[in-house]
C-alpha cells in the first residue's frame, strides 16, 4: 500500500493546502482591505484636520466679521452723530448769519441815530447860544429899561417938584 500512496500527498494535505491557499487569499484580501482602510483613515484624518482648519478658519472669519460689523455699527453711529453735528452747525451758522445781518442793521441804525444825535446836540448848542444871547440881550434891555425907568422916575419926581414949586 505504501507503494500506492508513495509519491502522492495524502488527501488531508490537499485539503490543508487548499485551505492554506484559501487562507492566503483571505489574508491577502484582508491585508488589501486593511491597507485600503488605513489609507481611508489617513484620508479621513487629513480631511478631518482640514475640516478642523476650515472650522478654525471659519471661526476666525466669523469673529472677524463680527468685529467688522461692530466697527461698521460704530462708524454708522459716528456718521449719524456727525450728521447731527453738521445739522446743528448749519442751524448755528444760519442763526449767526441772521444775527450778523441784524447787527449790521443795528450798526447802521446806530450810526444814523448818532448822526441825528450830533445834529440835535448842534441844534441844542445853537439854541442854547441863541437863548443865552437872547437872555443877555433881554438882560441888557431890562438894564436899559431899568435905567430909563429910573431916569423917567427921576424926571417925574423932578417934574412933580417943579409943578409943586410953580
Amino acid at each position: 500500500m505504501q507503494d500506492l500512496w508513495a509519491g502522492r500527498k495524502p488527501l488531508w494535505r490537499d485539503y490543508l493546502d487548499g485551505k492554506w491557499v484559501h487562507q492566503c487569499i483571505l489574508l491577502a484580501a484582508y491585508q488589501e482591505e486593511a491597507e485600503r482602510l488605513h489609507k481611508r483613515v489617513t484620508e479621513l484624518e487629513c480631511v478631518s484636520s482640514q475640516a478642523n482648519v476650515v472650522h478654525t478658519h471659519k471661526t476666525e472669519l466669523n469673529q472677524t466679521i463680527q468685529e467688522f460689523e461692530s466697527t461698521l455699527k460704530k462708524k454708522e453711529e459716528e456718521i449719524e452723530r456727525l450728521k447731527q453735528e453738521i445739522d446743528s452747525a448749519r442751524e448755528l451758522q444760519a442763526q449767526r448769519d441772521s444775527l450778523t445781518q441784524k447787527l449790521q442793521e443795528v450798526e447802521i441804525r446806530n450810526k444814523d441815530l448818532e448822526g441825528q444825535l450830533s445834529d440835535l446836540e448842534q441844534r441844542l448848542e445853537k439854541s442854547q447860544n441863541e437863548q443865552e444871547a437872547f437872555h443877555n440881550n433881554l438882560k441888557t434891555l431890562f438894564e436899559n429899561l431899568d435905567g430909563k425907568i429910573f431916569e423917567l422916575t427921576e424926571l417925574r419926581d423932578n417934574l412933580a417938584k417943579l409943578i409943586e414949586r410953580s
